[in-house]
């Protein structure tokens, strides 16, 4: 498509988009007009019916359990997404998370491909995964792929920048993302939904609740599948010569992935409770290489199962302490197959299989003036790769891994002024066994030790009931990962004498609630903070002549920036929400080639503004999200083109069916958050859901 065709069809968009906000911007209007004509003598107390970005948990809530962050006492900066925003939608976890301000994802194609996620500039391997409190992250490297996470089964997203609550058994430089699953509610609810949309994505999935008495039981399916066979402008790897760019399909890029839920829990009494969790996750991908050859067979398998026992026991004893005692062993296995040598360097056929037992305590004191907790937490992972095409014997990896921290909540000025201070010990002992390699040379053994304290402290100041104050500090770690530390199938060698990243993350903001009372302009919430990271003996890669990498640390790296989030429900049918990030990477590496540089794969500004409005049961919007200046490559000398999205779209609710209507990327423009994979253009998505 030519330049001038693609700036007509944006400019014909943008239009439409136009028209779209002031036809809803006039609906509510009038609709307004014609209540208060028809209604100006009625009282005027009204329920706001608009869906809640971001929402705080009470303790009174019946989904909380102790365990649970106490939203309203935490100094974190944070973000709930409720289940409610991506209800009937055809999206995935990345998709879900990326609206939010100081977050950013990178994905390698479409629906179902690799996501990770960035909080405040951090890389993925820097953030923690939590499911229920079941830390994702593996010790063999990598980072968390969000694609993995079947949205059927969240019932919200909490998201913790700058600092982590004390509750979670690992903290880090980025910061900690925990998806609570579905949870049991009084009596019976159910409910089913079917949808697809562009390039041959279908999705089904089905859920029911049951809680009669003392008993309860949850059930949770999904399938997903889809060809994610988009068109996108294919330059052959030659962006230097336009002759020989061609329009193609993506090959190679299907998906099909299966997750099931299932829980059952068992209330003793009022303070003891019982629960029973297994997760099961199964996805099947083509993997397409950079050239987009017809001919590739390349694929990941993933299969993954959670199963976890928790007892709750609250009121214990003369000081009525809350407990939260968990053990869960989790599986999962990847088999990686090109065996043609398509897409990495040589023939690969590998099974790398990880799995882990852990244990989690979890205990607070509660009073009037504190809140007083305890964190336990040990697990043992081991991780088995197998070489299937060579007959060679595979070096296994083991962690032992101990964390326990200490938190308490001081609460002053008449609980205007909670200060919370936090300690974490982490102890580490890695174990790699004695292997054969692939000329026949016996490896020896080798093992690693190493523990560490990590201090914090929070502020969270209510001077009104309509502005509170945070600042956090806090210091964290990140042990090197197996990959880091033993390498992996020759191409990656390994470096033991890798020290572990440590940073010190500052933060300080605020956050503004005003209800007004007037329907016109009936709500006003705006956060805003601004956040630095330090981060000494950061790990990188480098490769030699022969193209061989090796993990090192540089010197150290800083971050900093502001993110700010504005939400305005008004003309009592329309919210706006707009969300900001500026932040600056800074890599301070001794390499003079790359001093001075930006840190790669993080986008130097991202912007989204959306507009919601609802009446009756017919609800719709359309939001924007830019993202600008990013780079491939450490030493920026690839730059990636800004990313500029508008999605709409409308969902009715005629009780018990709700319809969903989707349009995403109408401007129909392509990007690639990783060089050499392109992501959809524009897509068309429908679902419907029926609930009992």
């Amino acid at each position: 498509m030519k330049k001038r065709d693609v700036y007509v069809k944006n400019g014909n968009n943008c239009r439409t988009i136009a028209v779209i906000i002031l036809i809803l911007i006039c609906v509510a209007a009038g609709a307004a007009a014609e209540e208060n004509a028809a209604e100006k003598n009625a009282d005027d107390q009204r329920v706001m019916r608009l869906d809640t970005v971001v929402v705080t948990a009470e303790k009174g809530d019946a989904t909380f359990q102790t365990g649970d962050v106490d939203l309203e006492q935490t100094p974190a900066f944070y973000s709930v997404i409720t289940r409610d925003e991506f209800e009937g939608k055809i999206e995935d976890l990345s998709e879900v998370i990326r609206k939010e301000a100081g977050i950013q994802v990178r994905q390698s194609g479409g629906l179902g491909s690799f996501a990770s996620v960035s909080l405040r500039g951090s890389s993925g391997e820097q953030v923690m995964i939590f499911l229920d409190g079941v830390l994702l992250n593996d010790a063999s490297g990598g980072g968390v792929d969000l694609s993995n996470i079947a949205l059927s089964d969240v019932e919200s997203v909490e998201i913790y920048r700058g600092v982590t609550p004390v509750n979670f058994g690992k903290a880090s430089v980025g910061g900690v993302v925990n998806i609570r699953t579905r949870r049991s509610e009084d009596g019976f609810s159910a409910s089913a939904s079917a949808g697809g949309g562009s390039f041959d994505t279908w999705k089904g999935s089905a859920f029911f609740n049951h809680k009669p008495g003392k008993w309860d039981y949850l059930f949770s399916a999904d399938y997903t599948e889809s060809k994610n066979d988009f068109k996108f402008l294919n330059d052959k790897g030659t962006s230097y010569n336009p002759d020989d760019d061609e329009v193609e399909r993506r090959n190679n890029a299907r998906v099909d992935q299966t997750s099931v839920l299932g829980k059952a829990g068992y209330d003793f009494s009022d303070t003891v409770r019982l629960d029973l969790v297994n997760q099961w996750f199964d996805k099947s991908q083509g993997l397409p290489d950079w050239r987009n050859n017809e001919s590739t067979e390349a694929s990941l398998d993933t299969q993954r199962n959670i199963a976890t026992v928790k007892l709750t026991a609250d009121d214990l004893g003369k000081y009525h302490l809350n407990t939260a005692t968990q053990i869960s062993y989790s599986w999962k296995e990847e088999e990686y197959d090109d065996r043609l040598g398509q897409i990495g360097l040589g023939r690969q056929h590998t099974c790398d299989t990880t799995s882990r037992i852990s244990t989690n305590f979890y205990t607070e004191w509660l009073t009037e003036f504190n809140a007083l907790s305890l964190m336990l937490d040990y697990q043992h992972e081991m991780y088995k790769p197998d070489d299937l095409l060579n007959s060679t014997t595979s070096a296994d990896s083991n962690r032992d891994f101990f964390s326990a921290g200490l938190q308490n909540s001081f609460f002053l000025w008449a609980h205007q002024l909670t200060l919370t201070p936090a300690l974490r010990y982490t102890y580490i002992h890695d174990e790699l066994e004695s292997a054969v390699s692939s000329h026949g040379v016996s490896l020896e053994g080798r093992t690693r030790s190493e523990d560490y304290f990590s201090p914090q402290v929070g502020l969270r100041y209510q001077p009104a009931d309509w502005l509170v104050i945070r600042s956090n500090l806090a210091k964290y770690v990140r042990e090197p990962s197996f990959f880091e530390l033993f390498g992996d199938r020759g191409f990656f060698t390994g470096n033991e004498d890798l020290e572990a990243e440590e940073g010190v993350n500052f933060d300080i903001g605020f956050e503004v609630n005003w209800q007004t009372g007037n329907r016109w302009l009936s709500r006003v919430s705006l956060n805003a903070a601004w956040f630095h990271s330090d981060v000494d003996n950061l790990i990188t890669q480098s490769f030699d002549a022969r193209g061989v990498g090796k993990s090192v640390n540089i010197s150290e790296s800083e971050i900093f920036g502001y993110e700010t989030a504005l939400r305005v429900d008004f003309l009592k049918y329309l919210r706006l929400v707009a969300n900001a990030t500026w932040q600056d990477t800074a890599n301070k590496s001794e390499i003079a080639a790359f001093s001075g540089k930006h840190l790669p794969g993080r986008f130097s500004r991202s912007y989204l503004t959306r507009l919601e409005g609802i009446f009756g049961g017919v609800r719709t919007w359309v939001e924007y999200i830019k993202d600008e200046n990013m780079y491939y490559d450490t030493a920026n000398l690839l730059p990636a083109e800004d990313k500029e999205e508008v999605n709409i779209g409308l969902s009715w609710m005629f009780s018990p069916v709700l319809l969903t209507l989707e349009a995403r990327n109408i401007q129909d423009n392509q990007y690639e958050d990783f060089n050499g994979y392109p992501m959809p253009g524009e897509a068309y998505y429908a679902t419907v859901k029926y609930s009992w």
